[in-house]
């Protein structure tokens, strides 16, 4: 009969008991290249939202070395990757709010800051200079609250 289950009924209620598989904690990234951040399902719809028309670019970046992601503040998950003459010349910095669900993002170029989210550094949290400051050490000056 169409709809009607072929295992006997202490089985199937089993079955429905069980708990739905879930996927790893986002905690599971640490020590993983920043690529390994980016592409959890938390963090890629706001990534394709925020990067806009560098896309691309920030994809090119995420997947250069860089250190294996970290944690500060037992909150923010964050890596980096930059290019083989250095992150000024281009490079992304990744981090993620594990407590508030945000992303922090930075891409650079020829020297400069070609996309920052969000876009006033004052509005960084404090617990991520010392990563940034690894990053590029004169961005890591100009963020978080004064």
């Amino acid at each position: 009969m169409r709809g009607r289950s072929s295992l006997p009924p202490f089985l199937l209620g089993l079955v429905i008991a069980l708990p739905a598989p879930t996927q790893e904690s986002i905690t599971s990234v640490l020590g993983q290249p920043v690529l390994a951040l980016a592409q959890r399902h938390e963090l890629t719809t706001a990534l394709r939202f925020n990067s806009g028309g560098h896309r691309s670019v920030l994809a090119a970046r995420l997947r250069d070395p860089g250190p294996p992601v970290a944690l500060a503040d037992d909150r923010y998950l964050y890596g980096f990757g930059c290019r083989l003459e250095g992150c000024r010349m281009g490079g992304a910095f990744l981090a993620y709010d594990v407590h508030d669900e945000r992303i922090f993002l930075l891409l650079t170029e020829n020297g400069g800051v070609r996309l920052s989210v969000p876009p006033d550094p004052r509005a960084w949290p404090e617990a991520l200079r010392p990563g940034l400051h690894e990053f590029i050490p004169a961005l890591a000056e100009a963020m978080g609250p004064r």
